[in-house]
């Protein structure tokens, strides 16, 4: 499979941690009514006009201009050329019980933008020569041994391992796989090696799975001896400068300027979900405030800034952290016994404007989140909401396409 277009992905709820790419599409008939923009609901503005001058900058306020209110969760849109972020901007607010309002320096829950994060640790140990794609999972985790030995770290990495994803089998508890039922990483794991089969062989087929990421995170606290917050604060954020990341393993912890989550009270989506978890809301218009109450991590569970993802987006092109093989192995694909061949380190290709493009997208409860970045162009675009029906990749195709129309892209 070229990295064209998108491909199919299991359905999933939005009290769930959604797949990557397309997940939010289904949403994309989700409007709010216009308002007005503000100045407090539009803060820390920049804009460079030698790269976005005043006609597209205007466009681009226009996407996302029925958020940018005082009583509207809303976006966050940056802009990387060469190394500059020419563009950083927040419409609506990031917490409405206290007007407080989306800027570049908000937190944001990442979803699934995370892999690439877990995709970096597993980078680094094998650049390190302490960890293989060919290595049997079962050397790190040996609950996997019943699988046999064609179970490899290469099949959770490129999401071909034939694991029974653990939103797909009960809890032991009993409970939903809700965030409003807390759960950890280990417990989904534990879940998900339940099955004494796998659900296909190994390599043979390609299927969307968090589970795989989850099991990447014990492998690096195995390797490492450290938790893998630990090993992310040492290996990865710190040495970006990264200052305000963070791997949420325990949703106790504060996190400064973090996003709330919020979904439309009277959508019947919202409702309906919140139900089966047991959550009954009063009936009206506004907003549902939604929190991610359990702390698993590995295929979600990255807080962190506009500002910290533009300095891990200059890695790519720095090699900062590990030098030029650090990028190179983020960015390698591989061949299996399937025609989807488009992956690599959390990260998908695909091809955009006749450019090659390297993206993901992320949905949880409490945010929509989109990377998009085009190498040959040393640009990026970010798009995160802290609302789960956002439809934040959405969003970034529209500035795309006037970057495009507009000779920039």
């Amino acid at each position: 499979m070229s990295g064209k277009g998108t491909v199919k992905e299991k359905k999933r709820m939005l009290l769930y941690s959604s797949p990557m790419h397309a997940m939010q599409n289904k949403f994309t008939a989700f409007l709010l009514a216009v308002g007005a923009l503000s100045s407090s609901s539009m803060a820390q503005q920049n804009a460079d006009p030698a790269w976005i001058p005043p006609a597209t900058e205007a466009k681009i306020d226009k996407v996302f201009a029925s958020y940018a209110r005082p009583d509207s969760p809303g976006y966050v849109l940056g802009l990387m050329k060469n190394g500059v972020m020419v563009f950083a901007k927040g419409y609506g607010q990031a917490n409405l019980d206290d007007r407080i309002p989306l800027t570049p320096q908000t937190a944001f829950h990442l979803a699934s933008l995370s892999k690439q994060f877990t995709g970096a640790a597993v980078a680094l140990l094998i650049l390190d020569g302490k960890l293989s794609l060919e290595d049997r999972v079962s050397k790190y985790i040996p609950e996997t041994a019943k699988y046999g030995d064609g179970l490899r770290i290469k099949h959770l990495v490129y999401m071909s391992s034939g694991l029974h994803e653990y939103t797909d089998l009960p809890r032991a508890s009993g409970d939903p796989w809700m965030t409003f039922y807390y759960f950890t990483r280990d417990d989904a794991i534990r879940a998900a090696l339940k099955p004494d089969a796998l659900e296909f062989v190994p390599g043979a087929q390609w299927a969307y799975r968090n589970i795989n990421y989850m099991l990447l995170t014990r492998i690096v606290e195995e390797i490492s001896g450290q938790p893998f917050s630990t090993f992310m604060q040492k290996k990865v954020f710190r040495p970006l400068d990264m200052r305000h990341s963070d791997i949420n393993d325990d949703t106790t912890l504060i996190i400064p300027n973090r996003a709330t989550g919020y979904a439309p009270r009277s959508d019947p989506r919202v409702i309906a979900e919140l139900a089966k978890s047991g959550v009954q809301i009063r009936p009206g218009e506004g907003w549902v405030r939604l929190v991610r109450v359990s702390p698993h991590y590995g295929g979600s569970g990255v807080f962190t800034t506009l500002e910290d993802l533009a300095k891990w987006d200059e890695n790519w092109y720095s090699g900062r952290l590990a030098g030029p093989a650090f990028t190179e192995l983020m960015n390698k694909r591989m061949h299996f016994q399937h025609d989807k061949d488009n992956d690599a380190f959390g990260l998908v290709w695909r091809e955009l404007y006749g450019k090659p493009m390297l993206d993901y997208s992320g949905g949880d409860t409490d945010a929509s989140t989109y990377m998009a970045r085009f190498p040959s162009e040393h640009f990026t675009i970010v798009c995160l909401s802290n609302m789960p029906l956002g439809n934040a990749e959405g969003k970034a195709h529209e500035v795309l396409e006037i970057l495009h129309l507009s000779g920039k892209l």
